[in-house]
């Protein structure tokens, strides 16, 4: 299963009172606040300053494929992601930019966020004024697992590069563009006949700007594969073997 998405295609934001109301508060911070907060919100929860929409790709079913060999002590072995960093320490950065390289651990790889589904770590680099905004579209932003799966020892794996970037709109902004691939302990491992069953991969990209504050949030786009059909749903990150390959077809 592939997903696909940026901010505006979660269901609040296509929510017309939801939307007021953030529009709302959008304009009220502007007037008092010089625009800090700025189009941060506005823009993006109202206008979808990131294109796309959540689509699932389904996966056409055929004959079974044997059984890749699977080391579940090495579970990335074989695969493009063996020789990609440890978790935490593939998410370098400047100094400067020290608040993004934040960011993007409390958001996609602290504990906190991935087992026990508290973003605070992460909502705690938004300026205040934002952070009830953009709670109601957390998993957009951040990365929960399924209650009742876990990750193998070991089981992510992360590459990619935080730098400056020019945004759609032309603005200057700290772009963070991150693959990371979490490997799931299979409940029943005699089933899994390969990595795609229980590794999934998310390629996350966000844009940031550096305000007193704390980030703002310019916009984000997300890839999601070889996930359960029910990621697209709950939100809850979960490897495809539970629920099987195929999830049909959705725009």
């Amino acid at each position: 299963m592939s997903l696909y998405g940026g901010l505006e295609d979660h269901p609040d934001l296509n929510d017309a009172a939801w939307g007021d109301r953030v529009e709302r508060e959008f304009r009220r911070e502007k007037r008092g606040k010089r625009g800090l907060v700025t189009a941060l919100v506005a823009a993006v929860a109202v206008t979808a300053l990131v294109a796309g929409g959540l689509l699932l790709g389904g996966v056409a079913e055929g004959p079974p494929q044997p059984a890749a060999a699977v080391d579940f002590d090495r579970p990335f072995a074989g695969t493009e992601f063996e020789t990609w960093a440890d978790g935490e320490q593939g998410v370098v950065s400047a100094p400067e930019h020290e608040q993004v390289r934040r960011a993007v651990v409390a958001a996609r790889l602290d504990r906190a966020v991935l087992l026990d589904h508290d973003a605070t770590a992460f909502l705690s680099l938004v300026p205040a004024e934002a952070r009830e905004a953009w709670t109601p579209i957390l998993p957009t932003l951040v990365t929960r697992l399924k209650e009742g799966t876990a990750l193998l020892p070991g089981g992510i794996k992360v590459r990619g590069a935080i730098a400056l970037a020019v945004d759609d709109e032309g603005t200057e902004v700290i772009r963070s563009d991150y693959v990371i691939a979490y490997a799931f302990a299979p409940a029943d491992r005699a089933a899994v006949r390969g990595h795609e069953d229980f590794v999934v991969r998310l390629h996350a990209v966000a844009d940031y700007r550096l305000v007193p504050q704390g980030l703002q949030i310019r916009g984000t786009q997300l890839r999601i594969d070889d996930a359960a059909c029910s990621t697209r749903s709950d939100g809850y990150l979960a490897p495809r073997l539970g629920e099987g390959p195929t999830c049909g077809t959705s725009a």
